[in-house]
């Protein structure tokens, strides 16, 4: 599976892509923690000593996207300490909170993922799955951490970041062109009027 900092990234990217103003530091810092919180699951097995089996384990209910939805309901009632509206926060905690079990779906290894709990328990694999997720041994812990970051800064975070810029552009570039074809049609209209053409 992306480790937990790699989720954390996944908002940051998507402000980038496609926000067109400054973004509030509370809303991504919100939504950036929302992104990683899944992973806080991790606490049921190795306190609470819950089996693998349950759904409380890792990749259970914290991943599935009625938790997503119950932690946006609770960033839309605090909309206005994260400095936005109601809706735009639940959306983009929710999202945000979302995609992490989706790309953990998407891994080529691990524990599927009780996504549609609690309509199911039944643990789910995206049938793409491209994403490599090496296992980390508490003996090599390091190693095996560094490993597994550069694989995901190739596979995933760059990619991910590259294709944000892409789509930044391409909204800025759109923009601009529609303000110039405005400003076009203005100036014309104004050499109109001073003519005393009709429009």
């Amino acid at each position: 599976m992306p480790m937990t900092p790699t989720h954390a990234l996944v908002p940051i990217a998507a402000a980038l892509a496609f926000s067109d103003r400054p973004v509030p530091w509370r809303i991504i810092a919100a939504a950036t923690l929302a992104a990683a919180l899944p992973d806080s699951d991790w606490a049921m097995h190795h306190f609470f000593r819950a089996p693998d089996s349950s759904i409380y384990s890792h990749r259970g209910a914290a991943h599935s996207l009625f938790a997503a939805l119950a932690v946006g309901l609770i960033a839309a009632g605090l909309h206005r300490h994260l400095k936005v509206r109601a809706l735009t926060a639940g959306v983009v905690v929710a999202a945000a909170m979302a995609s992490h079990g989706i790309l953990d779906m998407m891994t080529e290894s691990g524990r599927g993922v009780a996504y549609l709990w609690p309509i199911s328990s039944i643990r789910l694999f995206a049938d793409w799955r491209p994403l490599h997720s090496g296992p980390v041994h508490p003996a090599h812990l390091l190693y095996d951490t560094l490993g597994r970051f550069v694989f995901e800064l190739k596979q995933l975070i760059l990619p991910m970041f590259g294709l944000a810029a892409i789509i930044r552009s391409c909204r800025i570039a759109a923009r601009d062109s529609v303000k110039g074809g405005e400003a076009d049609r203005f100036q014309s209209c104004c050499d109109n009027q001073a003519r005393g053409d009709p429009e």
